[in-house]
């Protein structure tokens, strides 16, 4: 069976550079499936959950945001941060999404800080 190569890649290191043989990825408006030999694209990442499936096994990621570029010889994800999920606290999520909702947005530079808080936080506490 084809695997594609998927690294993923934050400003402070290499997170994971693995063969796998899918992944799924959240996107700004939705998610994508990525098998090998997928069309080469570039997109916009959301905040959420990152799945890589190699043989029988299947490990998720939370990813922050950022970047994915789809090549034919592999996936490149350049994300702020990706974490287990299970080094998420939920509790603390969900006081971040109360703070983010109590946020004034009064220009578009702080509507976009709201959004991209509230979108975190929500990401987050779907985990």
């Amino acid at each position: 069976m084809a695997t594609i190569r998927c690294v993923v890649v934050t400003p402070e290191k290499t997170e994971l550079d693995v063969q796998a043989d899918s992944l799924t990825v959240p996107l700004y408006d939705g998610e994508i499936g990525i098998l090998p030999g997928r069309a080469p694209m570039v997109g916009r990442l959301g905040f959420g959950l990152m799945k890589v499936k190699q043989g029988a096994s299947e490990s998720s990621h939370y990813v922050d945001g950022g970047f994915v570029q789809v090549r034919r010889e592999a996936v490149y994800v350049l994300t702020d941060r990706m974490l287990k999920p299970d080094s998420i606290d939920k509790t603390h999520a969900a006081a971040d999404l109360e703070k983010a909702l109590a946020l004034v947005a009064s220009s578009p530079e702080t509507f976009a800080m709201k959004d991209r808080a509230v979108s975190q936080a929500r990401a987050k506490i779907r985990l």
